[in-house]
């Protein structure tokens, strides 16, 4: 697998990558931000919504918060630039409160320009400030009028319990009891309602909950400790696999 970070920086919690990849593959993981890429050059293949789509140079991708989707690349790399907007950004900058973004490969001229006028924004505050206000001005016209439905209580239940208790391995026994259901009836709607088993997507939160960590600067080893991740190597593999770079990595680009 080969994932170049071409650079990176964080401005009040979204993060910002230029990004190649080549000879990759990231099984599917989900996000808690939107997450929005352009395609300088190459070629992406997606699969969303258990369809599988061609990315292209001027292509841009948009994923809403908890979205899974996976992707793949082949010899030839790809360039991009990656956007990841905390839900909370949309009610503080506007009039709308977690909207939901039409998903999935589109071409869009001008949303493009602003995904990398954002990216590529100078160090002056009220620079960013200005190509942010225009990316979302450019993402809400991109939104759609019906709200996806709620999952299902049961499944709300083991959601919760999964979101509190991101510091240990739960057992399918524990989220089916949370759930109310049996482990049978409570895997098969989890994965219906979800689309990932439900085991598989706890630990993705927990991972999700390492980053953050590391975004404000804990060491590898405590965020391993914190989150209940006692094997080391494990830890490392598994976030390796969601996130295509190591914590370790990913630490020393957050910390520059």
């Amino acid at each position: 697998m080969a994932l170049s970070i071409v650079d990176w920086n964080s401005r009040n919690h979204i993060e910002c990558s230029h990004l190649t990849a080549s000879n990759a593959a990231f099984p599917l993981h989900t996000h808690e931000e939107y997450v929005i890429s352009a395609n300088l050059s190459g070629i992406e293949t997606l699969t969303l919504h258990q369809q599988t789509l061609s990315v292209h140079a001027g292509d841009i991708t948009i994923y809403n918060p908890a979205t899974l989707q996976s992707s793949q690349f082949g010899s030839d790399p790809v360039e991009f630039f990656s956007v990841h907007l905390p839900p909370q950004v949309f009610a503080d900058l506007t009039d709308r409160s977690q909207p939901i973004l039409r998903e999935g490969v589109l071409r869009d001229p001008a949303l493009f320009a602003a995904i990398c006028g954002y990216v590529l924004s100078p160090d002056e505050e009220q620079i960013q400030q200005q190509n942010l206000l225009w990316l979302t001005s450019q993402l809400l016209k991109q939104s759609r009028v019906s709200e996806t439905a709620a999952a299902p209580a049961t499944i709300g239940r083991a959601l919760e319990c999964m979101r509190d208790n991101l510091t240990m391995k739960l057992t399918l026994d524990e989220l089916a009891a949370a759930a109310g259901l049996s482990k049978y009836h409570f895997v098969r709607q989890f994965r219906q309602q979800i689309g990932i088993a439900p085991l598989q997507y706890h630990m993705q939160l927990r991972l999700l909950a390492a980053r953050n960590l590391l975004r404000h600067q804990h060491s590898t080893l405590d965020v391993a400790h914190q989150l209940g991740f006692y094997d080391q190597s494990h830890f490392i593999n598994s976030f390796r696999k969601m996130m295509g770079i190591t914590p370790h990595h990913y630490l020393r680009m957050v910390s520059r």
